[in-house]
């Protein structure tokens, strides 16, 4: 089975990308120009919304602080009840949640299968490249785009299955896998350090062949990387990294040597009657670096539901109160960052939001939306930690303050931060990064990388009450490998799991 010919063959026959390709024997195709290479890169390493097999977050919001399951009273429809079951594995970080998500097609391998294909897409532009007709600055941008999508997909893996860098660096991480071949042997895993090392000449490589670009390549509206992309996710890396000056420096070139803007809620305005939430995820936003993702991220898990006394249905998930009650007066995310279900429960905040959804469902009003996004904020966020914790309290206050200024009704109290100092200063930024960047997925990496503190889910599906409690630095930070995908590959070994709930 393990033949020495080129797997993008196979990945180019699921996506159906065959028509840009000009045969080269019976079974092999091969791009014969940038051109079809670059529409090959579109169609294999994107994760676009159109893509529904590919997931790359697919459940791990339930993994957060920032969501609650509901205390309403109310059946599960039999509709629901086994997924629902499923998904309670997951929620409750149980070590078998793959196995049991499985069940229904829901979670299952999809994170790591996912991603695996898209770095096989990446590599295989990588490999093709340099064979085929083109123009330097045509080939340059496939390769800068390779690359940063390769470094991109790394950098999540190894944050859902590899301990915390700052925590042990020389875990296990996950296998490396550079070129688009078949292996004739299994792949071990890499450490946690060499992956993040990995990531890193990846996103340097993408940095310097954007730089060797006319500056109207770096960035364009296309839904594709760019140089200002590469440098948001090298500050953060560097974050994860505890590497403060790094961090900082990167956050600052996306804000100082680019055109984004942060949106300020002063100036949007609620429709009158039945409310269409503002879609901040979109290419229309002015603080939008790069968009990604599908609706079956969110979705899937989002959707459920309990039935009460005349056929009442109310969502499973909520927003946390404490999540919630972080939002102080004057504070506009509130409403417009969290979905509000007020046709049914004006006091409900679902755990999901950022995206067009109708306040009357509850669900995406447009399917093939994209669902995740590269934004500005994060870029004042990152700036605003690293320097505190750097001892820049000045630049850090100032950062803060920039991205408040925007967030904040003018007048409200204490919306200028002044006066706050080392660990006072961080507690408080870390708090706004929860706020600001809710249900974008960043959550359960920034727990991770806090010290991995204890947390408590407490379940209730109409059933009564159950309490979940993931301990200070438990095994069920780092999720397990799914057991289809350690069958796969024999020289994978599993990590420490944590004990059942």
């Amino acid at each position: 089975m393990k033949k020495n010919l080129l797997l993008i063959t196979v990945i180019l026959g699921l996506m159906g990308c065959d028509s840009f390709l000009e045969p080269k024997s019976d079974t092999l195709y091969i791009p014969k120009d940038v051109t079809s290479l670059d529409e090959m890169l579109l169609g294999s390493a994107y994760p676009r919304p159109t893509s529904t097999s590919v997931v790359i977050s697919a459940g791990l919001q339930l993994l957060d602080d920032d969501v609650t399951c509901t205390s309403a009273s109310g059946e599960v429809s039999s509709y629901n009840e086994p997924k629902v079951n499923s998904v309670r594995y997951i929620y409750s970080w149980q070590p078998n949640m793959f196995e049991e998500a499985a069940k229904v097609s829901m979670m299952y391998r999809g994170m790591w299968e996912s991603q695996y294909k898209l770095i096989l897409g990446a590599n295989g532009a990588l490999d093709y490249v340099d064979g085929v007709d083109g123009t330097y600055n045509e080939k340059t941008l496939v390769k800068a785009q390779a690359y940063a999508l390769r470094g991109f997909y790394f950098f999540n893996l190894v944050n859902i299955f590899g301990e915390p860098y700052n925590h042990n660096p020389k875990a296990l991480g996950i296998p490396l896998k550079l070129n688009s071949g078949v292996e004739q042997e299994d792949i071990a895993r890499n450490t946690v350090e060499e992956v993040y090392k990995q990531v890193l000449e990846d996103l340097g490589d993408a940095e310097e062949l954007y730089l060797s670009l006319p500056k109207d390549m770096q960035h364009k509206a296309d839904l594709r990387t760019s140089l200002p992309m590469v440098q948001l996710l090298k500050s953060r890396v560097y974050l994860y990294m505890e590497n403060w000056k790094e961090a900082a420096q990167y956050a600052k070139k996306v804000i100082d040597d680019w055109d984004f803007a942060l949106i300020d809620l002063n100036t949007l305005e609620l429709s009158t009657g039945t409310r269409t939430y503002y879609p901040f995820i979109t290419r229309e936003s002015s603080d939008v670096i790069w968009l990604f993702g599908q609706g079956g991220d969110i979705t899937n898990y989002y959707s459920l539901e309990t039935v009460g006394a005349g056929y009442t249905y109310r969502k499973i998930f909520n927003a946390s109160a404490e999540l919630t009650d972080g939002f102080k007066e004057g504070d506009l995310r509130k409403e417009w960052y969290i979905f509000r279900e007020s046709y049914r429960f004006p006091d409900v905040f679902l755990a999901h939001g950022k995206i067009k959804t109708s306040s009357s469902t509850g669900i995406l009003l447009e399917n093939n939306a994209f669902t995740q996004a590269f934004r500005l904020a994060e870029a004042y966020l990152n700036l605003a930690e690293a320097a505190a914790m750097d001892g820049d309290e000045t630049t850090a206050l100032k950062a803060l303050n920039d991205l408040r200024e925007k967030r904040f009704t003018p007048g409200a109290p204490d919306v200028e931060v002044s006066g706050l100092t080392g660990s006072a200063l961080v507690d408080k930024i870390r708090q706004e990064r929860r706020l600001e960047l809710c249900f974008e997925f960043h959550r359960w990496f920034d727990l991770r990388r806090y010290g991995m503190p204890s947390i408590k889910h407490v379940w209730n599906d109409g059933k009564g009450p159950v309490e979940y409690v993931l301990q200070e630095k438990d095994p069920g930070y780092t999720l397990p490998i799914p057991e289809v995908v350690m069958n796969q590959n024999r020289a994978l070994i599993q990590n420490k799991l944590a004990s059942p709930r």
